[in-house]
């Protein structure tokens, strides 16, 4: 503390100590007086302060101390008459104290208001992040882009400049931590008045360059400039040019060009400005520094020797002044560091102001072969200087070895102990004879040395120049251990201490301990190596058909009884001879089984062979697994038929193993099919004249066939991405002609065109007329509603016979020709064990993306869980074939997201009508999602009429036709050679008759005698189609 005590011999108002401003230490006490001829007052900041006044010898002294001063304490303090006794004009003196605090860097704001800062025209302000440290390196930073601002800096008052209508704050670093400001608004309102602003290209310049400084106006055009500067007052003058400002009508400038500076030409240069109508004047100035020659300092200096621990980030900053613009240089042990060199440290450098710059060295987890001789170098033409140091890695000590060295024959048993670290560790001992006790209480009894004759201790250290660290060796001699003696050996530095044990044991301890401590160890070994075999066998998953067959549900809705399928009948009609089936490659390959592509002979009236899809399990599949294949079969012959499901064909159940006979789906699986066909869809949508599909129901010549059903690429009809399987022989299809496939409703303007001039009602002939879905070969958005139209009718049916699918997704969606999709359970040919999109539950895998919230916990499944499958298979549709959830990991979040109510948002190809199906279907209470009927109708909504009445007219040909799913359901004609009957259509009473193709495969439509042409039927456009 102080206290100054100044007898006044004058008269007149002045403050004791008389300098303009003091540094106080932290928590310090210091008085301040103050001399008048009246009474007296003290402020800071405006604000009264309290101070004791005494009157003596006809002078008023006012004594203010300054108690445990702290950075709040920082500030102008101001003297001054009270009000009532202050002359005119009123006299002031003031005084600038500044208290240092780590702890309040910058001083804070008074009010809210003192962060914003009203600017009026182009005058300059001042941002008010004052220190508490006259010692600090303060920078400006716009808020935005955190770039550093070029502005004088005042501590008393803060930064001073022209600023932009932006958001500022000032950053300072306190032992090596950035510590930032309050933030600070700039609002600029503009008046009527002169607005001067200097600015100098360099304020810093060398001796025979130039020295260029633009004086600006803005708000008047009327001006006068008038410079004045050393070489003018020299008597030298230059003649400044004026203009206006490029692309600004009200902003002009004068530019003072000094040619070929000498040293006199440093000093002030003040632009002075006046109008004449408002008779307003203003001034500015700025300060050039003419020099003899370029220089380079640096403003930080760095201990000889810098020290970083081991795998921990250091950054080595340092300020270095310099004009002209330096070149820096990083050297470790006279190798220039560059940053192609290594990706393990990072170099950077930036400007801090005209002739100051900062650069770094950040190394990044640090590892010991990173220490050594670093120097740093700049230089620019005129100069050059050299910082350099040493860094030092410093190591935790670490135990690296622990081993007890060959016995001698006398018996003596020796322990060696080896540490690195770097400072250089040490290394101390310590034993217990007791082992249970000390592996109980982790604590050994007491330390070791050479205390004893019985001890011997021998300790040599030696630096690794490589690693730059430590290695210390110690050895501890035991000259007789009678019982099992438990040692440790720990090393120390002051980054950490590190330990280990060891077990010595008396060399004379009877052998058989040893062949009993072996054979217990094997027992142990053998038990653990029984139970891990016993768990991973019990949680090896099994194969089991995802279908299931509901027999009765409870009141309420939330309990379900299953049919047990195997209680289901077998109707012998479904066997095949398996003389009658080729086959042919693996269509796909599961952990279970596999699916291999076949050709069947005999199948239907109308086609001597038929390509088909084969199930069959693997040669190691266990009597569940075939339980299990076969109660899919008995399920999928209870069904029945349907267009929009794989339906069974056949199957092979007896003298080997069994086989499922089903449709061939040749373009695989959605998911497949619209990731291949991605490119089309998107495509469309940049064509935007052109329309979708041209024309429905044209008829065609019969030599036209061919060419129109068959297709540019040929599929290989793999499911998924199946490699060939070696353990069967292809057998090469035979080459199909003639094809005609009931699953065609939409014709095709692609190819060769069915003429409608072709058709004759009259004929007495069958034309090979074809209807087609859409056999185009873009993708289209109609297509993908008419995919989901035709999963949703898949799923009715399903839901119709009380089926549950349980695992309904994109990827159990095949494709075939003419864009007709199948509903299947391919489970058996999916290696799920791999496949992400099922996830390890207990002894099986669950699709949980897909699964409905009352699945996921409850265990629950039911059709309306099934309908929340189908809104995931409908966000799979409009994504183009995207996995569900991207955002989310399968992990507890997953679980919490569904739990409170997480829904995925609009995907970019679905309409606002397509996802609203989507959020009916993702209702939590499953109660309120719509059946599959209702989803039938809102898919139907969406689609034109015409393609409704195709898909209805295939439906109708399919279930008339001698396929082999119809066939063998139909009911036997009692005496007719087992001859079946066919259903009439729903929509008339027109009886059809088989027709043999031959050559075909799927050639088992019976066509519509002389059909009328259909009327042409335009897609609509699809300017509805969310582009979100």
């Amino acid at each position: 503390s102080g206290l100054l005590e100044v007898t006044s011999g004058g008269s007149g108002l002045h403050i004791e100590p008389g300098d303009a401003e003091l540094v106080l230490g932290l928590h310090s006490t210091f008085s301040l007086l103050c001399y008048g001829d009246g009474a007296l007052v003290w402020e800071r900041e405006g604000q009264p302060l309290a101070a004791s006044l005494e009157h003596r010898d006809g002078v008023f002294i006012s004594n203010l101390t300054l108690s445990n001063v702290t950075g709040r304490h920082t500030g102008e303090y101001t003297c001054s008459y009270s009000p009532d006794q202050a002359p005119e004009p009123v006299e002031r003196k003031a005084l600038y104290i500044y208290v240092p605090d780590p702890s309040l860097v910058f001083l804070p704001t008074i009010t809210s208001e003192e962060l914003f800062i009203f600017i009026t025209g182009y005058t300059e302000a001042v941002i008010p992040c004052r220190v508490t440290n006259p010692q600090m390196q303060v920078t400006l930073y716009e808020k935005k882009v955190e770039n550093p601002i070029p502005a004088a800096y005042d501590p008393q008052q803060g930064f001073k400049g022209f600023f932009e209508d932006k958001t500022y704050f000032c950053r300072t670093i306190v032992d090596d931590q950035e510590v930032d400001s309050d933030t600070f608004y700039v609002y600029r309102i503009q008046v009527s008045s002169v607005n001067v602003s200097i600015s100098a290209v360099q304020t810093i310049v060398r001796q025979g360059e130039n020295v260029t400084l633009m004086c600006t106006v803005s708000g008047n055009e009327l001006v006068n400039f008038n410079w004045d500067y050393p070489r003018k007052q020299a008597g030298k003058a230059v003649e400044p040019v004026t203009d206006f400002l490029p692309g600004s009508t009200h902003e002009i400038r004068s530019i003072l060009i000094i040619q070929n500076a000498e040293l006199e030409d440093s000093g002030t240069y003040v632009c002075n400005v006046s109008e004449g109508y408002h008779e307003k004047t203003d001034r500015k100035d700025i300060t050039v520094h003419v020099i003899e020659r370029g220089f380079v300092r640096f403003h930080t200096h760095l201990p000889s020797t810098v020290y970083a621990e081991v795998h921990k980030s250091r950054t080595i900053q340092v300020e270095v002044e310099a004009y002209p613009q330096p070149n820096i240089v990083w050297l470790k042990n006279n190798k220039t560091l560059t940053m192609e060199s290594s990706s393990e440290f990072t170099i950077t450098s930036r400007n801090l102001s005209e002739t100051r710059y900062q650069t770094a060295l950040v190394l990044v987890r640090v590892k010991q072969e990173e220490g050594g001789f670093y120097t740093i170098r700049a230089f620019n033409e005129d100069d050059e200087q050299e910082l350099s140091f040493h860094l030092q890695i410093n190591v935790p000590a670490k135990v690296v070895d622990l081993k007890e060295n060959s016995s001698a024959s006398s018996g003596e048993q020796t322990v060696t102990c080896s540490a690195e670290g770097m400072p250089q560790p040490e290394i101390s001992w310590s034993t217990c004879s007791d082992i249970k006790w000390c592996s109980t209480k982790g604590q050994p009894t007491r330390l070791l040395g050479n205390e004893s004759a019985e001890i011997g201790l021998q300790t040599n250290a030696t630096y690794h120049a490589e690693l730059q660290v430590y290695r210390v060796n110690s050895t501890l001699q035991l000259h007789r251990v009678d019982e099992p003696l438990l040692l440790r050996c720990t090393v120390q530095n002051f980054l950490g201490t590190n330990s280990q044990d060891i077990t010595l044991v008396p060399h004379a301890l009877p052998f058989k301990v040893v062949i009993i401590s072996v054979i217990l160890a094997l027992l142990v070994l053998t038990v653990i190596s029984l139970i891990i075999l016993i768990v991973l066998w019990q949680k090896k998953p099994r194969y089991e058909i995802r279908w299931k067959v509901i027999e009765s549900v409870s009141s309420d809705g939330h309990e379900y009884i299953y049919v047990d399928p195997m209680q289901l009948p077998y109707d012998s009609t479904w066997e095949v001879p398996r003389d009658k089936l080729v086959l042919g490659r693996t269509l796909g390959s599961g952990a279970f089984g596999r699916v291999v592509e076949a050709t069947a002979h005999g199948l239907s009236h109308s086609q001597s062979t038929m390509k088909v899809a084969v199930k069959m399990l693997k040669s190691t599949a266990r009597s569940s697994e075939k339980q299990a294949l076969m109660s899919e079969l008995k399920i999928m012959s209870h069904l029945g038929p349907h267009l929009n499901i794989v339906n069974l064909l056949g199957a092979c159940t007896k003298g080997g193993p069994i086989y499922i006979i089903t449709e061939y789906c040749r373009y695989g699986d959605l998911v497949d099919y619209l990731h291949r066909n991605k490119h089309t869809f998107l495509q469309s949508y940049g064509e935007k004249a052109r329309r979708e599909a041209e024309v429905y129901g044209n008829t065609v010549k019969e030599d036209h066939v061919q060419s129109h059903l068959s297709l540019s690429v040929e599929s290989d009809g793999g499911y998924m991405d199946m490699s060939k399987d070696d353990s069967l022989d292809y057998v090469p299809m035979s080459d199909m002609k003639g094809e005609v496939k009931y699953a065609d409703i939409e014709s095709s303007n692609y190819g060769t065109p069915y003429e409608l001039d072709s058709y004759s009602p009259s004929a007495p002939e069958r034309t090979d007329r074809v209807t087609l879905i859409n056999e185009s070969p873009l993708l289209s958005y109609m297509d993908l509603v008419g995919f989901s139209f035709q999963v949703a009718n898949g799923m009715e049916f399903l839901a119709s016979k009380n089926c549950v699918h349980r695992d309904l997704a994109a990827r159990n969606v095949l494709i075939c020709e003419g864009k007709l999709v199948k509903i299947c359970d391919f489970g058996l040919a999916r290696d799920i064990m791999r496949d992400s999109n099922y996830i390890s539950k207990g002894s099986t895998f669950l699709p949980l993306k897909w699964m409905a919230p009352e699945s996921i916990f409850n265990n629950l499944y039911t059709t309306l869980s099934d309908v929340w499958s189908f809104g995931i298979l409908l966000w799979e549709i409009f994504t183009l074939g995207g996995t569900p959830y991207p955002e989310l990991p399968m992990n507890e979040q997953f679980y919490n997201a569904i739990k409170r109510g997480y829904r995925m948002s609009k995907p970019t190809h679905a309409s606002d009508e397509i996802y609203d199906i989507m959020q009916k279907c993702w209702e939590e209470k499953f109660e309120i999602r719509p059946s599959f009927s209702q989803l039938v109708v809102l898919m139907g909504n969406l689609l034109v009429d015409c393609y409704r009445k195709r898909y209805q007219q295939v439906d109708e040909e399919f279930m008339k036709s001698d396929h082999p799913a119809v066939v063998r359901t139909r009911p036997t004609i009692p005496g007719l050679n087992n001859a079946r009957l066919t259903p009439s259509s729903p929509t008339g009473s027109i009886l059809y008759t088989a027709v043999h193709q031959n050559g075909g495969e799927n050639d088992y439509i019976i066509p519509l005698p002389d059909p009328k042409p259909e009327a042409i039927c335009d897609l609509p456009q699809e300017a509805s189609i969310s582009r979100a």
